[in-house]
């Protein structure tokens, strides 16, 4: 039995143990890993019973939750406007199965949603202090850290990418980056905010995380990346509100930034890297230039199908709407697409008002972080106010990403809205109300 396999099982067994003997929330915690190690699909796999591990979690996690629910009364969703929104998304997926093309497909992912969805809400009421909401983003950081070692391990195949190492709901090399991408303006933020013991941990998931994202070499990764970690870090030097020593950790930070992407970073990446403007235009041959057109030919499907198409039914109808948009040859012309892009995947399938739904969403998190980052400068308690500002950041730089591939019912994404909703609600006084859109 391998190494790997033995640490799993032995950590997948003690957590199951410790949610039900100390707290339900380290089901949350091993449910995190167990979403990156993807067991089912590893070399290792064959030294492990075959479950479905991410379900037993799950349930022993309600279990544990229901018999203690009573000492989980923090967390409620009357405290979230946002839930306001992530209900009328949740209600739009079931009134698409009306109109779905493929019906059958869309109620097969739907079902997963919403697993999904009271996973996250058992989540929500779990993390119910800033520690646990710590903890819940160090196993995001340790789940990150093992795709890059598998990224390491893998190498990149004969295109210059790394296949084969992603999760369930994102297999492929780009979707893969794009959930690595949250984690490095989290990561600035605990590498200049936490114990130098830690630090050694953020040091070595930095490590293995950005070196993953380099092999994975994807392009939207590495704009959200950029855009990500560059909104933390412009908050650190421009923003008046600043803590002890904040301007040297600045320049230490960006050094080891340069310094460590220069080392990592090979001739393939920064070769690809110079194509993003080359291959963005629309009469571009290469994937982005093709992407617009795959988000052009949305348009002419919403005006056929204004309450969307469901699930996969954008890839279904594609042949017949891509023909007048793609730059391909007549027999690429013929396969079915994928819409590779958040923003028009949510439109293609719960249709142009599930796209409002989303977009209010987004703005209502960014206000309510708004609301607590204003609260939190008040109090002087700068440490949770630049915390705030890695989550947009992270949030930011998934989006950034998203924008270019398909991830609109990723587990990341929820995570995310999670992680935000959970920082709001630990740092709003119970007494003041907080309103937002």
């Amino acid at each position: 039995m391998s190494k790997i396999a033995i640490l799993f099982l032995l950590s997948f067994c003690s957590a199951l143990i410790a949610t039900f003997i100390s707290n339900p929330v380290f089901g949350f915690y091993i449910y995190e890993l167990i979403y990156f190690l993807n067991p089912e699909s590893r070399w290792w796999n064959t030294d492990i019973p075959t479950l479905k591990y991410s379900f037993i979690t799950v349930t022993v996690m309600w279990l544990a939750y229901g018999i203690s629910y009573k000492n989980f009364q923090n967390n409620t969703l009357r405290k979230v406007p946002e839930s306001k929104w992530l209900l009328a998304i949740a209600i739009t997926f079931l009134i698409t199965t009306l109109f779905a093309i493929n019906r059958e497909l869309h109620i097969k992912f739907i079902i997963e949603y919403f697993k999904m969805l009271l996973t996250m809400y058992v989540a929500f009421k779990l993390l119910d202090s800033e520690k646990k909401l710590q903890y819940a983003i160090f196993f995001y950081f340790i789940g990150a850290s093992y795709i890059g070692l598998e990224a390491f391990n893998v190498g990149r195949d004969s295109m210059a990418r790394v296949e084969g190492i992603g999760m369930v709901d994102s297999p492929d090399s780009n979707t893969t980056a794009a959930s690595l991408v949250p984690t490095i303006p989290l990561l600035i933020y605990y590498a200049w905010q936490s114990e130098w013991k830690t630090k050694i941990l953020i040091l070595c998931c930095c490590l293995l995380i950005v070196n993953g994202l380099i092999l994975i070499n994807s392009r939207g990764a590495f704009l959200g990346c950029i855009i990500g970690a560059g909104y933390f870090l412009i908050h650190m030097v421009f923003s008046k509100y600043k803590v002890p020593h904040q301007k040297l950790m600045l320049v230490l930070i960006s050094i080891a930034i340069l310094l460590g992407t220069l080392r990592l970073a090979d001739n393939s990446f920064w070769n690809r890297m110079n194509t993003i403007e080359s291959s963005s235009s629309k009469d571009s041959e290469g994937s982005g230039g093709r992407r617009i057109n795959f988000w052009l030919a949305t348009i002419d499907m919403m005006k056929d199908h204004p309450l969307g198409l469901g699930i996969s039914g954008y890839q279904t109808l594609s042949p017949f709407y891509l023909i007048e948009h793609s730059t391909s040859e007549d027999v690429e012309r013929q396969r079915k697409r994928a819409v590779h892009s958040i923003w028009f995947q949510s439109l293609s399938e719960i249709g142009w008002h599930g796209l409002i739904f989303f977009i209010l969403l987004l703005l209502s998190i960014k206000r309510h972080l708004g609301i607590v980052k204003k609260y939190l400068i008040k109090e002087k308690r700068f440490k949770q106010y630049y915390l705030a500002i890695a989550l947009e950041g992270s949030f930011i730089g998934f989006l950034i990403s998203a924008s270019f591939i398909d991830l609109f019912r990723i587990q990341v994404l929820y995570w995310l809205i999670l992680f935000c909703l959970v920082f709001c609600i630990i740092n709003t006084p119970s007494s003041e109300k907080t309103e937002v859109a």
